[in-house]
Parts: structure tokens; C-alpha cells; sequence
């Protein structure tokens, strides 16, 4: 190997005038150096056909030596920059095409051109792999110098694949952490451990997913208990901010981060429904609390269209017709124009199970338009008449409701409706 390198050094060595003052300035014998001052002022200005790598060699070398003595903060950009480097190469396909000539000429024999491509295939990945391993060694001492590390990753220039799979393997150990640690019951655990990686990489879609995963099932343990609103409340919360990058890097969620992300916003939506919600709220406090309930409400059923069949979340639209209805009813006893009224109306009327509440929450609203239309009258009607043909609607009080709502349709619209 010393031979062979030794040949590729010499072979190498006639490049230029201007690489042959770089390669002096890096030393001989056991003064060499894979990097100096001078190399690294030569190659950024000019160079042969090899500049660019023999560039990011050196900057590579300088970012290693800084970071080994502790010089984290003056490493970074040499890291950046080598990275970018290596990443123009490996996208280079005349580069390595260069190469596979130059190892052919050195070595007197040919050299198969899958052995090429390996080395360009496993390139990026040995490249970020000290970047993971100083981010997960740094996560919990020192959490700004890992993330800068994740930040070089993110931002190699490497395809977006390759860094994909980097993140994954970061965090591959830590999930099935967090996996056994829900089996077992250690649900606050799996939530430090989990954010303690999302501070390293917040845009980690596995790690969100994990965490998401993990406070539901808590969560659905939790609820069974008195005071569970008061209980949760912080812990979604705290959760909705830590997936939040995630969800921003992904755009669209799909598959099992969507349907997680669905859960969430759904009790995200019914931990505001219990504490702030409700028809006897001061009319500008319940608006503003149910359109956040309804909007949660609305995202869980935007990302996971089959969320109401899930028997814990059955009651999904049910619920978030009852908050749009009831924003609708906080703007309608503010004195807010019609238009302002139908517009958080409309999602309630198209939600297919509204349920009693909802239906007579919605059937009073349109009644008390200012200017009610005759297909509202009939619309109220109709949903009038869709709770008294419920057989689950025989509670007292939706009793007394409905009677409301029928005796306001018989005596505030004319003999039409009585």
C-alpha cells in the first residue's frame, strides 16, 4: 500500500507548477502532512485537473485536526467546505472516469470499473459517518456542537438518499430504545430520550414518529383517569413543538408518521375542548377556543382519512362538527355579520356524522341568521328531524334542545314551519 501510494504521489506530482509548490509545502518523508496553510491557499485559487479533490483532502485533514484538539467551533467551516468539495465530486461523473484512467496508468493493469463505482458509491457514506458518530456522542453534553455536526450532514450537498439513511442509522439504536421502553411502560423516558435526539436533528421524521407513537399510547392509558385534560395538556404540547420540524422538512406526511400525526391533533383538538370549550364560554373565548379545537380536529381527519373507523377516534367528526358549530354560535351571540357565520358553519354542515349536538348546535345557528334563506329553514329541519329520529338522542337535556329548536322554527318563521 505504501509502494502504491507512493507511485500515485509521483504519478501525480507533474500536474502544474502551482500543485507542485501545494505538494512541496505539505512536507516529505515523516514531515509529510496531508495538509498546510499554503496548499490550501494554492488549490482554492487554481490547480491541474485534480485540484478540487486534493482541495478537499486538505480541508478535510485541517477540519479532523481542529476537531481533535478541541477546536470544535473553527472546525465547522472547514468541515462545510471539504463536504461541499467531496460532494461536487462524487457527482462528478468525469471525475471519476479521470480516476478509474489514473489508477489504470499508476497500477500497470486494469482495473475493474465496479471497484470505481463502489468506492464513488460508498464515499458519502463514510464521509458523514464521524459527523453521526460526534453528533451522537455530543448529544447530551454538548448539544449545539452535535447539531452542528447534523447541520454538516443535512447540508453536505450529498443526494438527498444518502442523507436520508444517515439520519436513519443516527437514531436506529435510540428507537428500538424508545420501542422497549413503551412496551415496558416508561412512557417519560421515551420522551426525554426522544427529544434529547430531536434537539440533535429536529427535522428526524423516525424520531418524531416514535415520539408521536409513544404519547399516544400513554395518552390512551391516561384518559381513563380523572383530571386527564389537566394531565396531558403539557405533554401535547411540548410534543406538537418537537415534531414540528419534522413536519415542516416532509411537507405532505404519509404512512405511519401521518397517522400518528393524526392522533395527535386529535387530542391536541379534545384537550382544547375540554379546558376552553364549551356553550356557556364568554362568546369571544369560545370562538377563539373552538376554531383551535376545530382546526386540530379538521388536520387529524385531513391527515388520516380513515381515523373515524378507529374505535378510540370514532367520535372524530362527530366532535369537530360540534366545534365548528359552536364557533359559528360564538360569532352569531357576538353580532358578527352572516358571512363570518357561515364560513365556520359550512365545515360543520360537511362533516357525515355530527351527531345530535352538533346537529342542533348548527340547526340553531341557521334559524338565527340575520337573514336566513329558505334552504337554511330547511336545512335546520332537516337536521331537526335527523336527532329525533336518533335512538341514541333520547337523553333529557337533547330532548329539551330539539323542543327549542322545533318551537323555534314553528313560531319565528310562519306557518310554514310549524
Amino acid at each position: 500500500m505504501r509502494a502504491f501510494a507512493a507511485r500515485l504521489r509521483e504519478h501525480g506530482a507533474g500536474d502544474g507548477p502551482l500543485d507542485g509548490e501545494a505538494y512541496a509545502s505539505l512536507g516529505t518523508g515523516a514531515d509529510a502532512q496531508p495538509w498546510s496553510v499554503r496548499a490550501e491557499e494554492l488549490w482554492t485559487t487554481g490547480g491541474g485537473p485534480w485540484r478540487t479533490h486534493h482541495l478537499a483532502v486538505a480541508l478535510h485533514a485541517r477540519a479532523y485536526d481542529l476537531e481533535s484538539t478541541g477546536e470544535s467551533e473553527a472546525a465547522h467551516p472547514y468541515w462545510k467546505r471539504a463536504l461541499a468539495h467531496w460532494a461536487e465530486l462524487y457527482h462528478d461523473s468525469a471525475f471519476w472516469d479521470r480516476m478509474h484512467e489514473h489508477l489504470e496508468a499508476v497500477a500497470g493493469s486494469p482495473v475493474p470499473a465496479a471497484t470505481v463505482q463502489e468506492v464513488r458509491e460508498r464515499l458519502p457514506r463514510d464521509l458523514l459517518a464521524p459527523h453521526l458518530t460526534l453528533a451522537a456522542d455530543r448529544r447530551l453534553r454538548d448539544p449545539l456542537s452535535a447539531r452542528a455536526h447534523l447541520d454538516l450532514v443535512r447540508e453536505s450537498g450529498f443526494p438527498p438518499s444518502v442523507i436520508a439513511n444517515a439520519r436513519a442509522d443516527l437514531v436506529r439504536e435510540a428507537l428500538a430504545e424508545a420501542s422497549r421502553d413503551v412496551e415496558e411502560g416508561r412512557y417519560d423516558d421515551v420522551v426525554e430520550l426522544l427529544a434529547s435526539w430531536l434537539t440533535v436533528d429536529p427535522g428526524n421524521v423516525e424520531a418524531a414518529r416514535a415520539l408521536l407513537y409513544a404519547t399516544r399510547r400513554h395518552i390512551e392509558i391516561v384518559v381513563a383517569a380523572p383530571g386527564w385534560a389537566h394531565r396531558i395538556e403539557p405533554l401535547v404540547e411540548r410534543v406538537a413543538r418537537l415534531v414540528l420540524p419534522a413536519w415542516d422538512e416532509v411537507g405532505t406526511p404519509a404512512g405511519s408518521f401521518a397517522v400518528e400525526l393524526a392522533r395527535h391533533e386529535y387530542w391536541r383538538g379534545i384537550v382544547v375542548r375540554e379546558l376552553e370549550s364549551g356553550p356557556a364560554t364568554e362568546p369571544a373565548v369560545l370562538e377563539q377556543a373552538t376554531l383551535r379545537s376545530g382546526r386540530h380536529l379538521l388536520r387529524a381527519l385531513e391527515l388520516d382519512r380513515d381515523l373515524a373507523l378507529k374505535s378510540m377516534y370514532r367520535d372524530v367528526e362527530q366532535l369537530a362538527a360540534e366545534e365548528w358549530a359552536l364557533a359559528a354560535t360564538a360569532r352569531q351571540r357576538q353580532g358578527l355579520p352572516d358571512g363570518h357565520v357561515r364560513d365556520a358553519l359550512r365545515r360543520a354542515l360537511a362533516m357525515s356524522a355530527p351527531g345530535p349536538w352538533g346537529r342542533l348546535f348548527m340547526a340553531r345557528v341557521l334559524i338565527n341568521l340575520h337573514a336566513p334563506q329558505p334552504e337554511d329553514l330547511a336545512t335546520a329541519r332537516r337536521l331537526a328531524d335527523e336527532v329525533a329520529a336518533d335512538p341514541d338522542a333520547d337523553k333529557p337535556e337533547i330532548v329539551n334542545a330539539l323542543r327549542g329548536v322545533v318551537l323555534s322554527l314553528a313560531t319565528g318563521h310562519g306557518p310554514a314551519w310549524s
